[in-house]
């Protein structure tokens, strides 16, 4: 049986292969394709948390390989602006650099789940959906563990508040994924509770100057804008009714 990484690995691999070819159905794909046991697997690719709404995207057919930059015993990486989203069996972080590692999840029990009685296919499922929440689950705390860097900054604010602008002021961002069987990609949004969390701990930093109060003004202009396209969309309809 396998164990640690070799299984985080094994994982992601399958569900690369899955996703791509295998007779696994996703949500934005609604024909449902069968496995060879005639059953249809349903795994889901656009996921929403508490703090954002994202979509996971693995590349169909055979894919190049990109070896990317693993440093330790990663099962996956994936970059966010200048820091990177580092994946283990069990955890995640948000890092830039080797002394400023901050934890998005400590304790991932999907690997610990196994059948109760011997069941090859239901194990393997439920590898593919523990590396799918340890992916989903450490974007989704991305938004949280920035606020928290904004408002007890660490060496490097600057990178915090350009991905924390990215975060607020883009419609969606893109995480670049790598993984030691193939690549993927996630692409992010807020949920109103993330955007909640990240405008409040700007507004609540102590610093009001240099990059800080850029940033403060750039997510406030973007924010009065969307009101007021939201305003005239809510509007339109009994404008043209008149």
């Amino acid at each position: 049986m396998m164990r640690g990484t070799k299984l985080g690995r094994w994982a992601l691999a399958t569900c690369l292969a899955c996703a791509a070819a295998n007779g696994c159905t996703t949500s934005h794909d609604p024909s449902a394709r069968q496995s060879a046991s005639g059953a249809t697997l349903h795994i889901p690719l656009a996921l929403q948390g508490e703090n954002t709404i994202m979509k996971i995207e693995f590349p169909s057919g055979v894919q190049k390989i990109e070896p990317g930059q693993f440093q330790h015993d990663e099962v996956c990486y994936m970059t966010a602006g200048k820091f990177r989203i580092d994946c283990y069996n069990d955890s995640s972080s948000l890092n830039l650099g080797p002394t400023d590692s901050n934890d998005l999840l400590t304790d991932h029990p999907g690997w610990k789940l196994q059948p109760a009685l011997d069941d090859e296919p239901g194990g393997r499922l439920l590898r593919v959906y523990a590396i799918l929440t340890l992916v989903a689950g450490s974007v989704d705390r991305v938004p949280a563990t920035l606020a928290d860097y904004i408002q007890v900054p660490g060496t490097h604010l600057t990178e915090a508040l350009d991905l924390t602008e990215a975060l607020l002021t883009q419609d969606q961002v893109r995480l670049p994924g790598y993984a030691r069987g193939g690549n993927f990609n996630v692409t992010v949004q807020l949920s109103d509770a993330g955007r909640e969390k990240l405008e409040d701990a700007l507004d609540e930093a102590g610093e009001s100057g240099g990059d800080l109060q850029r940033v403060r003004n750039r997510v406030s202009t973007h924010r009065t804008s969307r009101r007021r396209l939201k305003t005239r969309v809510t509007t339109m309809p009994s404008a043209l009714t008149r």
